[in-house]
């Protein structure tokens, strides 16, 4: 509808909209048309700066442009319908289909009834609203099919449903569910949208009542955790207006000590009149209110158990029907069940209809017998099942092989198996859900946050020792392996939850420590080329240190803005890639990316090769990546737009949450560079102060100029001017040539060191170039950081000039002398090369968190993401965050070492990683290093969601929301009670 008015708003906004669009167009175009040119002319180093100055500009025009849209106006209590419309559809489409999924529209669910609880169990009379002549109070006895009518009848709104361990209670709370939702269809005047919730899943001694219910909705429906119109989620706005019926079920299943103070939580924490329906074990609640108090102003009923009669005509008219002795229809329970009422005093009998009184048994029978075929006179016959424990034991164990029996992709001793260890896992949680993304938790402890980044690590660590075995120097595997080192022990010390401040100061507790290691073993001098602390550093100590220090600072920036934590699966739909073209998008994606990769490699690894070998390795990559790549599209693409606009400013969300990332980013930059710059700094000035004043002891001699020196054994001087600077004069003279060519060098003339073996052409008196020798006095000449520092000869005559290649024939431990720092200038350079690198880092984390904000927020008010899509979509977002992450990274790293030799190479060495360790640190990349590990052991299959996907549609499994629960909680506890002998059978899926 909004999308439909702003479309209606005449030719200035349809010109708007063209505008808009030719700004981004535009700019693209420019953007290309600029490297094309600098790449024809080579000058593409040349142009980092003005790239980056140009996306700045288009980011810049296009963020303010975005910003500058009107928002859309919805009033508040328009907007809230409008949440809660929606979600009561989408409430009513989920257990509408978990409603079919358990076949209990197949004829009918059974008719469980209920009578009033024992009077101590429930509040006083006039709490709950009732009239003081019984003879006016209504009757809460009743079936399945009254349950909202018996609701009704409370005049507190509140109810508690008590039973037995499989009596009916979720069935009873789902139908309650869906009556109020038919009924808010039919617009009967109830305005609350009525939510189940699994008191499982809260922790109520430190959690209040609102900030669950709000935190389950958002789990189970991601859209409510956009902000609401009084400054909170929307869910939390929807809980504490009242627009939401919360139906708690199983407040039994949670532990023992948070029962009671659950009951004090809702007593204390809902409002008068707030309506309520609960579930629990009868003797469970009879412990709690001992323990504690009643529910206040709630009437409780208790469900009652099954006529025999009644279990055994249910499961008569679902069985199969077979052939009588005269051509009757019968069924293979109809002997059990005349052997029953013929001689109903036996052992066996009494234990079966103790079993069948409880709706949960009665539908493991219907399955296990009713539609496989199966005899049920053995339960009858067999001697193991003469007790109500091990009948309900054996008709849960074979629950699950029945449920299974038809399928051809899992056998059913596997399935068992794997079940069997996903219960085990949620009952170590102590959690009722199956979600994807906590699979994890199944690892090994160091496993569970750094096995993304040790997988990542070994794919890079096996590209670089391709490499190493192709010639490359032996630094390039063991940087990958001490980078992969300090990224792992960033994570485990900085990955973890708590305020930004917290997390800021641990990651500058860790950054400052190395700087004042690289502050005690880098070399004091300064490289006359690429001005850096690492500068001259000895080879192995490089590895050593600037590969940890790069990994712990990665950890550090990506931990201070809050994408280090267990990842929780991102929720924003792409239509793009989920309309009916979606599949073919990814497969193109994932070909063109795997095709390109493996003909870089390739190239790289084989130099010799010819074009055509890359190209057809590019394109053996290319079908092997179409190949793999899986993507599904889905029918809500066009709904979830319509909403995104609805919800009025995706452009302005993207705008503050980029804002946020980059202020958050640049602020942890700035931070952890002046950290690391002043460590390293101080300590490498301190070590400058604590040098001697000259390389050599020796008399100091004084010149008139103000010059001192000091003559060393072998004859060389050296010495530093009045000004501070270096010099020395070598004992023997240097051999080169003296060159006037002002057009090649930039000045004139020049000395050249051994010009007879450097140049093109002799050096003869006849050409520009003439032969030189002499004793000359060697400095170095300060100049800016993009241009580097030179070389000065002073010859015999006084004049002075640049020497080119003089500091490759001199003695290194004369050039260490006039390169070396001082104490200011060293701390000058740490300083610089901290908040230049911490700069780059910082936008590049911060772009980082601003995508993770802007990514994880969700747009469809009406979609309740299944399992499946929330692992593709998280996917999605993963993918593109990291893609964006690199782009901004290699940008940025361009712009800021265009003026040194080889860029490129180092931007490409420094930010090209970031973008994986963001991909690494996704919930699906948690989930694929989860699978690697326990799919091979045979714990899970290596199609798990296709396997939980099947599971749920055979009605072993429930869907949530975006996780699975186990279709009862008994079930639950039977697979996880299994011996784990039985997960050494034969692996399969």
């Amino acid at each position: 509808m909004l999308a439909t008015s702003w479309l209606g708003r005449g030719t200035g906004a349809r010109l708007m909209r063209y505008w808009r669009r030719g700004v981004w167009v535009g700019a693209a175009l420019a953007t290309g048309a600029l490297t094309t040119v600098a790449l024809r002319t080579g000058g593409l180093g040349g142009t980092g700066p003005l790239l980056s100055v140009l996306g700045f500009f288009v980011s810049l025009a296009g963020l303010l442009h975005t910003v500058r849209q009107p928002p859309v106006t919805v009033p508040a209590d328009e907007r809230l319908d409008r949440a809660a419309d929606a979600l009561a559809a989408a409430v009513r489409a989920q257990w509408r289909s978990e409603w079919r999924l358990r076949r209990l529209q197949d004829p009918e669910p059974l008719a469980v009834r209920w009578s009033r609880a024992p009077a101590w169990l429930s509040d006083l009379d006039a709490a709950v609203g009732w009239p003081s002549r019984d003879t006016q109070r209504p009757d809460l006895t009743g079936r399945l099919p009254d349950i909202s009518q018996v609701f009704g009848y409370v005049p507190s709104r509140r109810l508690v449903v008590l039973g037995a361990p499989g009596s009916g209670k979720t069935v009873l709370a789902v139908r309650f569910t869906l009556d109020l939702l038919d009924r808010r269809t039919a617009d009967d005047g109830v305005p609350v949208v009525p939510v189940l919730f699994q008191a499982s899943s809260w922790q109520s001694d430190r959690q209040s009542l609102h900030a669950w219910l709000a935190g389950r909705l958002v789990a189970a429906h991601p859209a409510l955790g956009a902000d609401g119109p009084s400054g909170t989620t929307l869910a939390r706005t929807l809980v504490e207006s009242g627009r939401i019926l919360p139906v708690v079920d199983g407040l039994d299943e949670m532990p023992e000590p948070l029962r009671a103070a659950a009951v004090w939580r809702l007593n204390t924490e809902l409002d008068a009149g707030a309506p309520l329906l609960l579930t629990c074990r009868s003797t469970v609640f009879a412990e709690v209110v001992e323990a504690g108090d009643v529910l206040t102003s709630a009437a409780v009923v208790e469900l009652q158990p099954l006529r025999f009669e009644e279990a055994a005509e249910y499961l008569v008219r679902t069985a199969r029907p077979l052939r009588g002795p005269h051509g009757e229809r019968t069924t293979a329970w109809d002997p059990v069940f005349d052997r029953i009422r013929r001689d109903p005093g036996t052992a066996t009998a009494r234990c079966l209809r103790q079993v069948l009184s409880l709706p949960l048994m009665v539908a493991m029978a219907r399955a296990v017998y009713g539609d496989t075929g199966h005899d049920p006179a053995e339960l009858l016959d067999r001697p193991g099942l003469a007790t109500p424990e091990a009948l309900e034991q054996h008709l849960l164990d074979a629950f699950v092989p029945a449920s299974l029996r038809t399928s051809t992709r899992w056998p059913a001793e596997d399935a068992a198996r794997w079940l069997a260890f996903l219960a085990r896992q949620s009952e170590r949680r102590g959690s009722r859900d199956l979600a994807w993304w906590e699979l994890r938790s199944a690892l090994p402890r160091p496993l569970r946050a750094v096995g993304p980044l040790l997988l990542l690590g070994a794919v890079a660590e096996l590209i670089c020792l391709a490499f190493w075995a192709k010639g490359a120097d032996v630094g390039v595997p063991v940087t990958a392996a001490t980078v992969v080192l300090g990224l792992c022990a960033g994570h485990l010390a900085l990955g973890r939850t708590g305020a930004p401040a917290r997390r800021l100061l641990l990651a500058l507790a860790c950054v400052v420590p190395l700087g004042v290691v690289v502050g005690a073993l880098r070399p004091l001098t300064r490289d006359l080329y690429f001005h850096a602390p690492f500068t001259g550093m000895p080879e192995l100590l490089g590895w050593l240190v600037v590969g940890p220090l790069y990994g712990l600072s990665v950890a550090a920036a990506l931990a201070a803005t809050g994408l280090t934590p267990a990842a929780a699966p991102a929720t924003m739909p792409f239509p793009v890639l989920r309309n009916r073209y979606g599949r073919w998008v990814w497969k193109t994606v994932g070909a063109l990316t795997t095709g390109v990769m493996t003909a870089l490699v390739v190239a790289s690894l084989f130099f010799t090769a010819p074009g055509s070998a890359a190209l057809v390795s590019g394109a053996v990559g290319a079908v092997a990546g179409f190949c793999l790549v899986r993507g599904e599209g889905t029918a809500s693409a066009e709904q979830a737009v319509r909403l995104g606009r609805r919800s009025g400013g995706q452009g302005r969300r993207f705008g503050r949450a980029l804002w946020q990332g980059l202020r958050v980013g640049l602020l942890t930059g700035i931070v952890l560079g002046i950290g690391f710059a002043v460590a390293e700094g101080t300590v490498s000035a301190a070590r400058a102060v604590a040098q001697p004043e000259f390389p050599v002891r020796g008399p100091v001699h004084l010149d008139a100029d103000g010059r001192r020196s000091v003559l060393a054994g072998d004859g060389t001087r050296f010495g530093r001017q009045a000004d501070g600077l270096r010099f020395f004069v070598p004992a023997r003279p240097l051999h080169g040539g003296l060159v006037d060519d002002k057009e090649t060098y930039g000045e004139s003339p020049v000395f050249i060191s051994d010009y007879e073996t450097v140049g093109d052409e002799p050096c003869t008196a006849a050409s520009r170039c003439r032969p030189y020798s002499a004793v000359m006095e060697v400095s170095v000449r300060r100049e800016d950081e993009q241009s580097g520092d030179s070389v000065m000869v002073r010859l015999p005559d006084g004049r002075s000039m640049p020497g080119y290649y003089t500091d490759e024939v001199l003695d290194r431990r004369a050039v260490r002398w006039i390169t070396r720092e001082d104490a200011p200038q060293l701390f000058t350079s740490a300083l610089s090369f901290g908040l230049g690198s911490a700069l780059g880092l910082g936008v590049v984390a911060g772009f980082a968190a601003g995508l993770h904000r802007w990514l994880g927020a969700p747009v469809d008010v009406t979609r309740t993401p299944s399992p499946p899509a929330s692992l593709h979509t998280d996917r999605d977002t993963a993918v593109v965050r990291a893609f964006l992450v690199t782009f901004v990274g290699l940008s940025t790293g361009i712009s800021l070492t265009a003026s040194l030799p080889a860029g490129m190479s180092y931007a490409a060495i420094v930010f090209l990683p970031v973008g994986f360790i963001t991909l690494a640190l996704s919930a699906w990349g948690g989930l694929l290093t989860a699978r690697l590990w326990l799919c091979p052991s045979g714990r899970l299959p290596w199609r798990l969601m296709a396997f939980l996907a099947d599971a749920h549609e055979r009605g072993v499994l429930r869907q949530a929301g975006a996780v699975y629960q186990f279709r009862h909680a008994r079930l639950q506890e039977r697979l996880a009670a299994a011996s784990p002998d039985r997960e050494s059978g034969p692996r399969s899926g």
